[in-house]
């Protein structure tokens, strides 16, 4: 062997090495493999079930399973979304949303806008609509780092508290 193909040698060795970690979960593919099976179970019971606030529960449970493992934040927000559309007036579908995506912050930010533009700010959906406020407000406060918005949206909140709760 010449002394000049040694760094060859290693670096080809390395990058073998490094290809085979990086494939390893596909081949492998135990826990993956779970995690879509589990996916597919919730996708039934999304289409199995029998009225939106079962629809809507199936639906965040399938976007909890998403966010982490399968198919990131915009996966999981697209299915929280869905929920949010199922069951307009629940405020525990927008915490549920709030606590998943808490480490992806600009997906939650624009999950949460995209749920206080969908519908009116009425009495039906005033749960709703503070849940989604104190997530935003949370998210200016917190990482996203505005005061402004904070402020403003804290205002908004105070607004909102003046709307008649509703029976749910």
């Amino acid at each position: 062997m010449q002394p000049w193909s040694i760094p060859l040698v290693v670096a080809t060795a390395a990058f073998l090495a490094v290809l085979l970690w990086r494939v390893r979960p596909v081949v492998l593919g135990g826990e993956r493999k779970a995690a879509r099976d589990a996916l597919r179970s919730a996708h039934a019971r999304v289409a199995a079930a029998r009225d939106d606030a079962e629809r809507a529960a199936a639906l965040c449970d399938a976007a909890e399973l998403v966010v982490g493992k399968i198919g990131g934040p915009a996966r999981a927000a697209a299915l929280y979304q869905r929920a949010m559309r199922a069951a307009p007036s629940s405020a525990e579908i927008v915490e549920r949303a709030a606590k998943t995506l808490v480490l992806r912050p600009r997906a939650l930010e624009g999950l949460l806008w995209r749920r206080l533009a969908a519908s009116p700010w009425d009495a039906a959906s005033a749960a709703s609509i503070r849940a989604a406020l104190d997530a935003l407000r949370a998210l200016y406060e917190g990482p996203l780092k505005n005061a402004v918005r904070a402020r403003a949206i804290a205002n908004a909140r105070e607004g909102v508290a003046g709307l008649p709760r509703s029976g749910a």
